[in-house]
């Protein structure tokens, strides 16, 4: 049986598929005029970093608690609340006059953003080991394939109707992610006996996060250079091509939606192979076709080279993300998914957690060509980290280390 046939068949793969769906149009309506809405407020884009920042500590902060949390009560209740942030960060946009709703905002997305990791739990926990590549390629084909309408939309609307018809449409798909999560999502994780989390519990998560296993290390390390790398840069990028170069919100929609459409085709395409190839070669790619497009943008700063840039980024990123999301859910302790999870996230995001701030104050000194010049050159050096740190096999690896037995 293909795994559409098991989607078909399957009414929890089914209803995780359509809640992602929603949550693609939701998330890229708001997202891709977000950062010209605050110019148009008259906050510039060093202020858009420090919220970009702002939203990256909330998560961090709760984050592995969470995640542990989860592990001991179970998932369902936490993918509510994280529908719930994400709808109440809706409304703070939608109703926004000045920084405060917008900060407000931010912080929301930040928890919610938190709560991801149980959301790929959750996933991992519905499906079987060997299906994990090719079923986060399609939930994320799922996601984009929405996000590239929502993208083209969200340009449309905000140029012709203005930006607040925009976050009100989100609005409404936030409610109807919530109402599938409630109703239609079943539970995966029920721990035996009685549920326990204590305060020394919590705070010993959040330790983990600085402790991850030996065998790990290289992953976090090549992963952490990537995050930070893109936060000084491209995380800034809609904002920097509406300030410097007068794109529109429709310009920035259409940039985005041929990025969005482009990996939605591609991890279709690529999803059943990452698997089979490796993980390590799937994110090595990646990073290099990110640094050509960063070296492109970065020397030929045109609409049409903004097109071609966002194509090679759909493309790289559907070679990033199954590959990402699957290497984590193999290598992680099964009986503690969430925790391990949300302490790698943790982790990545406080090593780039000062990276869009540092981003807005180097666009300041240096313009357009500064952040992404520090961007395109963390990206090449991580080019050779991924490809001589990571181990697609990390877990396995280690555990015949030390059990030599194992292997009988």
């Amino acid at each position: 049986m293909s795994i559409i046939d098991r989607i078909r068949r399957d009414k929890q793969l089914l209803y995780l598929s359509l809640a992602t769906a929603l949550r693609g149009m939701r998330d890229n309506l708001r997202y891709i005029i977000w950062q010209p809405f605050a110019l148009s407020l008259g906050i510039p884009v060093r202020d858009i970093g420090a919220l970009e920042s702002l939203m990256d500590l909330a998560k961090i902060i709760i984050q592995p608690i969470l995640g542990a949390a989860s592990d001991v009560y179970g998932r369902k209740k936490f993918l509510v609340a994280r529908e719930l942030t994400v709808l109440a960060a809706g409304l703070c946009f939608l109703f926004a006059e000045s920084w405060q709703l917008l900060a407000l905002g931010m912080v929301f997305i930040g928890l919610g953003i938190a709560l991801i990791p149980i959301w790929h739990s959750t996933v991992a926990e519905s499906i079987k080991a060997n299906e994990m590549g090719v079923v986060f390629s399609l939930l994320g084909s799922a996601y984009m394939t929405t996000g590239m309408i929502g993208t083209i939309a969200a340009g449309w609307l905000a140029d012709n109707m203005g930006y607040r018809t925009v976050y009100a449409i989100s609005v409404g798909f936030a409610v109807l992610s919530l109402i599938v999560t409630i109703f239609k999502i079943d539970e995966t994780h029920k721990p035996s006996g009685k549920a326990k989390f204590t305060v020394r519990e919590a705070f010993t998560s959040l330790l983990d996060t600085f402790r991850p296993p030996r065998y790990m290390w290289g992953y976090y390390i090549a992963m952490s250079v990537d995050l930070f790398a893109f936060s000084v840069g491209w995380r800034l990028i809609n904002g920097m091509l509406a300030d410097v170069y007068g794109f529109t919100p429709g310009m920035l929609g259409l940039m985005n939606a041929v990025n969005t459409g482009t990996m939605a085709i591609f991890q279709m395409v690529l999803g059943g192979h990452v698997d089979r190839y490796g993980y390590k070669k799937f994110l090595t790619i990646s990073q290099i076709i990110s640094s050509c497009l960063l070296a492109v943008l970065l020397f030929f700063p045109s609409y049409p080279v903004a097109i071609g840039a966002s194509i090679l980024m759909g493309l790289g990123a559907a070679f990033w993300m199954p590959a990402e999301q699957a290497w984590v859910a193999k290598n992680v302790d099964p009986e503690q998914r969430a925790k391990a999870i949300g302490g790698y996230s943790t982790f990545r995001g406080l090593v780039a957690l000062p990276g869009p701030f540092i981003g807005g104050i180097v666009y300041d000194i240096y313009g357009y060509h500064g952040p992404l010049a520090i961007n395109l050159t963390l990206a090449v050096i991580d080019v050779f980290l991924l490809w001589f740190l990571v181990k697609d096999n990390a877990r396995e690896e280690n555990e015949l280390l030390h059990n030599p037995e194992l292997k009988n």
